[in-house]
């Protein structure tokens, strides 16, 4: 038999037990209630018989004392009224006892007809009113005729009331007798009662001791399973509580629970409650959706749990010292059946913090040993001298960076400033490291980006936001030594393997003699046949290291090949295909290759993104599946332009406004009175984008500002134009190099 059922039967035994004793002291009462009453009546009637015993004696004396004083011619008055007296009190006592003896009494049937006998005789006499003596001179005093009539009646009760006297006695006495033996028996049968009822009540309490006793072991049993159950649910390492069927979690919970959650007030909250606050709002409605669907009759317990959407769920806390923790959840499901269905939903809560962090690592040194063989084989096809250069001004640009972190701060705006220089530097760093397709440099500084972009979002900034970003800065310059070491090594091999120098030439070529003209990058097909880059071609040239006045134009002709390969980058990684066209930038003078290497990629970024379509999109369009992407750098007679044009979708003046309205630079008014001149303008704010998530190429706001800042700081010009559905273009203008070179100085 289970424990549920033995207590059930116990609590039965239990009620039946208090029922019939109740029923047995009711009884009791009752019928001890109903012997009480008669006893007493009883015993008033005894009284009143024992007393009415006296008055018929009485009522011979009152008669002979006033049949004396009548013939004596004495006052009869006292003697009279004496008897009247006596006469009322005994019929009305009579009149009492009667109803309150059972009238079927032989005693009081017999007294009361010999009363009824006395009343003729009485009647007469206690009735008498008149003047019983005439008195006269010579006479003196005598009856008179009433009083002669008077004491007549008098002398016939008289001797009526001394022959009857007894046997009236006699009746009373017998009535007596008959109401004390009836007392005496109902007395008796109180007493039998009451002793029954003790004896009753006896027996019950001890049929209730046991009940009570085994009850007790009982007790003792569940108060020891009770604290084996508190003593396991302390000591284990995971969280368990039941939920009811209104989601409310139950009065038993583990130790464990109150560790993870940093909370005792668990019973009758509900399980929403439990997670609100500590996950997303989106994250808590799936939640309580899965909650709902355990407790449907119909649903699969082994399916349910294959679609656990708590299986890792990430919560964040207070870690009690002022700051945030995260933590990892595992939240397990078992339903609790009852007779009449599903009675609870038993969680189990697991931290598997440790074991999530311990895969992260992990994975992370795995992606580190995958992201350095791909840096290796990424390096091996970029020229030394062009990797060199990135290096040196990666570092340099690190630095600013690192300068930019220490730079003292106390206000919101300080260090708002702060985050806008932060931006600025590693968006040019993420954007050379893309177009060389160095991807462990370019995703380490989009990691830092992800670190200013999180501290833009809170409402108030501190030193201590910026601390997080000082380690990752470390890490990254780490990194740079690591590429500038390996870097070394690969030279090195590559001099020392047979056939180096060919190898070298052949290296060397992209740096030496302008590439064509134009290459076509396409994205792998919907097939997954990987995409193309046609229409290189290479000419022979020296190895040679150029002398120090070359090398600036050299570095300009080298950001060719690179932004080739982040063009067919930037193809395959957003579905897109375009042929990429370079022209002029062997022209470009040294003082503005820094500039027009920032340029180029950030609007090659851009037009990849933004402004070409997807070949879909392009044919529904009566567009080819190709777009075009054409840069021209030629000499003016006052300086130097600079075009860049796609055949893209082009740009829509209210897409403009829409998104600055979004991100809360312009307020929807100023959007309502803007004319297209100033919608255009909008590109060129800081924090301006109309991509709503950010991606390693999008979605910063930082890339045509960074542009126009670099174009404003060399006293250039920048402008664009665009048609929606046909071209964007972008055009900028320098001024000539003497110019720059004077003012400078």
């Amino acid at each position: 038999m289970s424990l549920a059922a033995t207590e059930r039967r116990r609590h039965l035994v239990t009620a039946v037990i208090g029922t019939v004793l109740m029923l047995v002291m009711g009884t009791v009462l009752l019928l001890g209630f109903r012997f009480a009453t008669q006893m007493r009546t009883n015993i008033i009637a005894l009284q009143t018989a024992s007393t009415l015993q006296n008055y018929p004696e009485e009522l011979s004396h009152q008669l002979n004392a006033l049949r004396d004083r009548l013939e004596v011619r004495a006052y009869s008055g006292q003697a009279l009224a004496d008897l009247q007296s006596t006469v009322k009190r005994f019929d009305r006592e009579l009149r009492t006892l009667s109803a309150s003896v059972d009238a079927d009494s032989p005693q009081l049937g017999h007294a009361l007809l010999l009363w009824h006998q006395y009343a003729p005789v009485l009647d007469p006499v206690v009735n008498f009113n008149g003047q019983p003596y005439v008195d006269s001179d010579t006479g003196g005093s005598s009856l008179s005729r009433e009083g002669r009539e008077h004491y007549a009646a008098v002398k016939r009760a008289q001797l009526f009331a001394s022959e009857n006297a007894r046997p009236l006695q006699t009746q009373l006495a017998n009535l007596a007798t008959g109401l004390q033996r009836t007392s005496s028996d109902a007395a008796t049968r109180l007493r039998a009662l009451l002793m029954g009822g003790v004896f009753a009540a006896l027996v019950l309490g001890v049929v209730a001791a046991y009940f009570q006793l085994s009850r007790s072991r009982h007790e003792r049993v569940a108060r020891e399973a009770q604290e084996q159950t508190r003593d396991i649910l302390k000591t284990v390492r995971e969280g368990f509580f039941l939920l009811d069927a209104h989601y409310r979690i139950g009065t038993v919970w583990s130790d464990a629970l109150t560790r993870m959650f940093s909370r005792s007030d668990f019973a009758g909250l509900t399980f929403e409650e439990l997670l609100r606050g500590l996950v997303p709002a989106s994250t808590l409605g799936t939640a309580m959706k899965y909650i709902k669907l355990l407790w449907g009759d119909r649903a699969h317990e082994n399916l349910m749990k294959s679609i656990n959407p708590l299986g890792q769920l990430e919560i964040t806390m207070d870690n009690g010292h002022g700051g945030k923790e995260t933590r990892y959840l595992q939240f397990d499901f078992h339903r609790v059946m009852g007779p009449e269905g599903i009675k609870h939903v038993l969680c189990s809560v697991g931290d598997v913090t440790s074991s999530v962090l311990l895969a992260r690592e992990l994975h992370e040194s795995q992606e580190n040993a995958s992201a350095q063989l791909d840096m290796m084989v990424g390096m091996m096809h970029v020229d030394p001298l062009q990797l060199v250069s990135f290096l040196d001004t990666a570092e340099t640009g690190l630095k600013l960076v690192n300068t930019i972190l220490k730079e003292p701060a106390r206000t919101d705006a300080e260090f708002r400033k702060k985050l806008t220089g932060l931006f600025r530097e590693l968006h040019a760093i993420k954007g050379e490291a893309s177009a060389l397709n160095l991807k462990s440099v370019a995703n380490r500084v989009h990691t830092l980006e992800d670190m200013v972009g999180e501290c833009k979002k809170k409402n108030e900034l501190s030193g201590n936001d910026f601390l997080p970003m000082v380690l990752k800065l470390d890490d990254l310059l780490a990194h740079l030594r690591n590429v500038r070491e390996m870097a070394a090594r690969l030279s090195v091999l590559k001099d020392t393997l047979p056939g180096a120098a060919a190898a070298g030439a052949m290296m060397a070529t992209p740096a030496a003699a302008p590439l064509p003209a134009t290459a076509t990058v396409t994205a792998p097909a919907a097939s997954g046949a990987p995409g193309a880059m046609t229409g290189r071609s290479a000419a022979a040239g020296s190895t040679s290291k150029p002398p120090p006045a070359e090398r600036a134009a050299r570095r300009v002709e080298e950001l060719s090949p690179a932004l080739y390969s982040m063009a067919e980058r930037l193809a395959q990684d957003h579905a897109k295909s375009f042929r990429l066209t370079l022209n002029g930038l062997a022209d470009v003078p040294a003082p503005y290759t820094a500039t027009i290497k920032d340029c180029l990629i950030q609007m090659l970024r851009n037009a990849a993104v933004h402004g070409i379509e997807p070949p879909e999109v392009r044919r529904a369009n009566a567009k080819k599946d190709t777009g075009s992407v054409v840069v021209d750098f030629r000499k003016m007679t006052d300086g130097y332009e600079l075009v860049f044009e796609d055949d893209g979708a082009g740009i829509l003046p209210e897409t403009l406004k829409a998104a600055a309205v979004r991100r809360l630079l312009i307020t929807q008014d100023e959007a309502a009175l803007m004319d297209t001149r100033a919608a255009m303008a909008l590109i060129f704010r800081p924090g301006f984008s109309t991509q709503e998530e950010i991606s390693m190429d999008a979605g910063r706001g930082v890339g045509m500002d960074v542009v126009a800042r670099s174009v404003y700081a060399l006293g250039g010009k920048i402008g664009v134009s665009t048609h929606p559905g046909k071209f964007t273009r972008f055009k900028i203008v320098l001024p000539a190099t003497e110019a720059v070179s004077t003012a400078v100085a």
